[in-house]
């Protein structure tokens, strides 16, 4: 499952408040349903040097579990977390609209 709902800072790992509703509904699902385990996956858009990208993605989704964990309670083993920078694009890239859909978190069932 990708979302569009979990934002953070220009270039950074922070995650935005306008997110919260995204990740209430994150961290309540994972309450509700206790031996679910995810791995929340981070993607950017091509602009950027392809390194600074991967490190980019690599360090929001660890964020994202960093919070689940810290908000929710949610148990550090049932979540992974994992980068893609660039190299897994939704769309293309050619347009503001393809980047922006190209930044995004995924969630992927684990098990």
């Amino acid at each position: 499952m990708a979302t569009q709902g979990i934002f953070f800072d220009v270039d950074s790992d922070v995650i935005r408040p306008e997110s919260g509703a995204t990740l209430e509904e994150i961290g309540t699902m994972l309450q509700r349903h206790e031996q679910m385990r995810i791995a929340i996956e981070g993607h950017t858009d091509s602009q950027g040097a392809d390194d600074y990208n991967l490190k980019l993605s690599e360090r929001r989704a660890a964020a994202v579990v960093a919070f689940l964990v810290a908000e929710y309670g949610i148990e550090g083993d049932r979540l992974t977390s994992a980068g893609f920078g660039e190299t897994v694009p939704a769309t293309s890239n050619d347009t503001k609209e393809g980047r922006q859909q190209n930044r995004r978190v995924e969630l992927v069932l684990l098990d």
